[in-house]
């Protein structure tokens, strides 16, 4: 049985990971139901987790604290594209379209893999749209309705007729 005594310090530490990094948010949370007597199955009832997912971590923080919470880099080559667009992302976000000489007033999906495009890094919006996600940026669709009190079509027209030329306004 893993059972986890804590110090306020540790304890203050885990309940500041459990607040801000939400990378091991879930594992500090798991060590701290233990220091509060929870046992393993317990725990991973009410989380709904494997009891082997929850006994790998408690055992990672004993032997090495918060740092054994964070996850492993992972085996391979490391996503150069993904970084790239990271790096782009945290660049665009932090201005307005308007001051990369687009007319859009806000950041859409599709303007930020326009705008990635003409820099060389082709993505899909999936792609844009968990990157967004993944490094905390909120975001939402625009919404494509007329705004209330628009004029018609009816309404329209005339001011249109007297823009255009005579010769185009008399057909």
């Amino acid at each position: 049985m893993i059972r986890i005594t804590l110090s306020p310090d540790q304890r203050r530490q885990l309940e500041q990971g459990r607040r801000y990094q939400s990378q091991i948010a879930e594992r500090c949370h798991y060590v701290l139901l233990n220091n509060q007597g929870h046992s393993v199955p317990q725990i991973a009832k009410r989380l709904e987790r494997a009891e082997q997912t929850v006994r790998a971590w408690l055992k990672a923080y004993q032997r090495e604290g918060i740092a054994g919470l964070s996850d492993v880099p992972r085996p391979g080559r490391p996503p150069i594209k993904g970084q790239a667009l990271d790096q782009q992302l945290e660049v665009l976000l932090n201005h307005s379209p308007t001051d990369f000489g687009y007319l859009e007033a806000a950041w859409t999906v599709g303007l930020i893999r326009q705008h990635l495009a003409s820099c060389q890094l082709e993505v899909s919006d999936s792609t844009v749209r968990r990157h967004l996600q993944g490094g905390g940026w909120v975001y939402k669709r625009f919404a494509r309705t007329v705004p209330e009190g628009a004029p018609g079509g009816a309404e329209k027209k005339p001011g249109w007729q007297r823009l255009l030329p005579r010769s185009v306004s008399a057909d």
